[in-house]
C-alpha cells in the first residue's frame, strides 16, 4: 500500500514535469486533491518518505508546484517554516496574479501558524480581490506578530475612531507612537 501511494506521488511529479503544466492550469481543486493525498500519506505513515521525495525533487525542479505545496504543508504541520518552499509557492502565484489561489494558499498556511510574510501576502490578495471588509482582521493579526509595523496600527486607530470606539482608537494611536519611536 505504501509503495502505491508513493508511486502516485512520483507519478504526479513526473506528470507535472512531462506536461509542463503552466501556472494557468492550476486551480484550487488541484490543491484540494493534494490535501486528500496528504491524508492518505498520514494514514499509512509515509510522511518521511514523502518529505524525502519532495525535497529531492525540488533540488532539480525548484518551481514544481506539487512538490512545493506538499513540502510546505509538511513543514507547517511540523510547526515551522524550514525553508522557502512556502514563500516560493506564494511568489509564483502572486507574480502571475492568481489571487484566488493566493488567498486559498495563505488561508491554508495560516491555519497552521501566523507568519508576517504570509499575512502580508493575504492582505495584498484581498486588496486585489477587493475584499476590503476582511482586511482589518488581518491587520490585527499582523500587528500582533510584527512589532515594527506602525502604519497598520494607525490605520486601525483611524478605523476605530471612525466607528466611534474612542478608547480603542487611543490605544492604537499610543501603540503606533511607541512603534514609530
Amino acid at each position: 500500500m505504501s509503495e502505491q501511494i508513493l508511486e502516485k506521488l512520483e507519478n504526479l511529479l513526473n506528470e507535472e514535469k512531462w506536461t509542463r503544466a503552466t501556472i494557468n492550469n492550476y486551480t484550487i481543486k488541484n490543491f484540494e486533491d493534494l490535501n486528500k493525498l496528504m491524508v492518505d500519506f498520514k494514514k499509512i505513515d509515509v510522511i518521511q518518505n514523502t518529505r524525502d521525495i519532495t525535497q529531492e525533487y525540488l533540488k532539480h525542479n525548484k518551481n514544481s508546484i506539487v512538490a512545493l505545496y506538499i513540502s510546505s504543508i509538511l513543514q507547517l504541520e511540523g510547526g515551522a517554516i524550514e525553508d522557502n518552499s512556502v514563500y516560493n509557492l506564494l511568489k509564483i502565484f502572486t507574480d502571475n496574479l492568481k489571487w484566488n489561489i493566493v488567498e486559498f494558499l495563505c488561508k491554508k498556511f495560516l491555519s497552521f501558524l501566523d507568519d508576517k510574510i504570509i499575512l502580508r501576502t493575504l492582505i495584498d490578495a484581498y486588496k486585489s480581490l477587493n475584499k476590503k471588509d476582511e482586511m482589518p482582521e488581518l491587520w490585527e493579526r499582523l500587528i500582533k506578530i510584527d512589532f515594527e509595523e506602525a502604519d497598520l496600527v494607525v490605520k486601525l486607530g483611524n478605523l476605530k475612531e471612525q466607528n466611534g470606539e474612542t478608547d480603542e482608537a487611543i490605544s492604537y494611536y499610543k501603540k503606533a507612537i511607541n512603534r514609530y519611536i
